[in-house]
């Protein structure tokens, strides 16, 4: 018998049942059955229907004569409890044996002579209403066990269903159950920060030579995704600053960037169909201090807005949902997109590939951009920003990648490596005067604190 003939089993015994509900408690009086009406049958069906819970059909018909009696089933049409079996059900790992020792009700499958097949059937569809539906839980399962008298069950829990007790002059409270108020959240926030710091020693008669000298970088993600029906709105900004200190020729110490990036990513999705969604989205990124050249200490290479890149594209994004927890990925794909460059000063400009005279430079053409977080064999992250954007004139390729091995909670090694593509520019000159190639290339392979909130 299928998925779907089990819970249409479960739903009209349940009807057949429910008053066994009110006697879960010891040293309760039983509490006669009335049957429901066809009206609340129909009700009681279209509120299943809401849950989402779909299975396939085999064609069998099924009637009420069909059903015996089982008190498992009270637990879908009662006023909706936070049962600590059900929860414990969802954490247990896979192929995992649960005994039943968690419920704290009298009522409990392996007391009653029922195989754990059923009870856990039922646990999937509770958890499965604590997710979709987590506003209609009334109460705790320890709530519940201290409730000193029969639950009323009003109008609005469960229209047209009454509960009476054989019990003389016996009348239920009016006072209803205190209600669980469950609010949504749809903002995630995240924060992640990471430092490291390195330095080494070098005598002046080390026989190999060297030079002392002092690093530091720090790094800070800050994260807001807004998810709501088919409504995304995903939002990150990265910043990172490094320096390392060594000495000249001449003596004199010097600092110098090693990391230097201000990037803020904002992204819009309308769900389209199934995993495809409509998207807009801006990125813009610049650096934080100034950087002069190595052989004349006065001329100045780039600096805060001295380039500042800006993004617009406009396409389709596809974010997969993977069964195997620890992966996310979105790739999206614009066909119109605009992107512009900007510089604050007029005399690196042309570095930058804008005109000379000008301060900006505005082209259209089309991009895409990939993100993939995997975590695997748990210590684990690789982290992949993959950005390709193109004016059929000329290429521009970002492709970054990081893979962190976490130590302990706050340390961890990681490599970073990144790599440039971007032919908009002029050809720079190595230190022999021969002209160097487009493709650009850093890595870094750090010890690093880590701290997250």
């Amino acid at each position: 018998m299928t998925r779907k003939l089990t819970i249409i089993c479960i739903a009209v015994a349940a009807l057949l049942t429910l008053p066994i509900a009110v006697a879960a408690q010891q040293n309760r009086d039983s509490v006669r059955r009335i049957l429901p009406d066809t009206l609340v049958v129909n009700r009681l069906r279209a509120r299943l229907d809401t849950m989402s819970i779909q299975y396939e059909s085999n064609g069998m018909d099924v009637t009420f004569e069909d059903i015996s009696d089982n008190p498992l089933y009270f637990r879908l049409f009662m006023p909706l409890v936070l049962y600590r079996s059900a929860v414990s059900e969802a954490i247990s790992p896979d192929g995992m044996d649960r005994a039943d020792e968690d419920s704290l009700l009298p009522v409990k499958p392996l007391d009653l002579g029922y195989d754990n097949t059923l009870a856990k059937m039922i646990d999937e569809a509770l958890v499965r209403i604590y997710l979709e539906h987590p506003e209609l839980v009334r109460m705790t399962e320890a709530e519940l066990m201290d409730v000193p008298t029969v639950i009323p069950i009003s109008e609005e829990m469960v229209s047209g269903i009454q509960l009476r007790d054989n019990r003389t002059g016996y009348e239920p409270a009016d006072v209803s159950p205190e209600r669980v108020r469950s609010r949504l959240r749809y903002w995630k926030t995240f924060g992640n920060f990471q430092g490291k710091y390195t330095q080494s020693y070098y005598s002046d008669n080390w026989y190999k030579g060297g030079e002392s000298n002092h690093s530091i970088l720090g790094q800070i993600n800050l994260e807001a995704d807004y998810a709501k029906n088919h409504t995304t709105f995903d939002n990150k900004l990265e910043l990172k600053l490094g320096y390392y200190n060594t000495s000249q020729i001449n003596g004199r110490n010097s600092f110098r960037t090693n990391e230097d990036l201000i990037r803020f990513t904002s992204k819009y999705g309308l769900r389209a169909f199934e995993n495809w969604y409509y998207s807009a989205q801006f990125q813009g990124y610049t650096q934080f201090a100034p950087v002069w050249d190595t052989k004349d200490p006065t001329k100045l290479k780039s600096r805060f807005m001295a380039p500042a890149y800006g993004n617009l594209s406009i396409g389709m994004d596809y974010k997969p949902k993977f069964k195997k927890k620890g992966i996310t990925l979105s790739v999206m794909v614009s066909p119109l997109s605009y992107n512009c460059k900007y510089s604050a000063v007029d005399s690196i400009a042309t570095s930058f590939g804008i005109e000379a005279g000008k301060q900006i430079k505005h082209s259209f053409g089309s991009r895409f951009d990939g993100n993939l977080k995997w975590t695997f064999l748990e210590d684990f992250t690789w982290t992949n920003k993959t950005q390709f954007y193109t004016t059929y004139e000329s290429t521009e390729i970002n492709f970054e990648n990081t893979i962190d091995y976490r130590l302990s909670k706050y340390l961890s090694l990681q490599f970073f490596c990144h790599w440039r593509f971007d032919d908009s520019v002029k050809r720079k000159k190595d230190k022999d005067g021969n002209l160097m190639g487009y493709s650009q290339f850093k890595e870094f392979l750090t010890l690093n604190f880590n701290y997250a909130w």
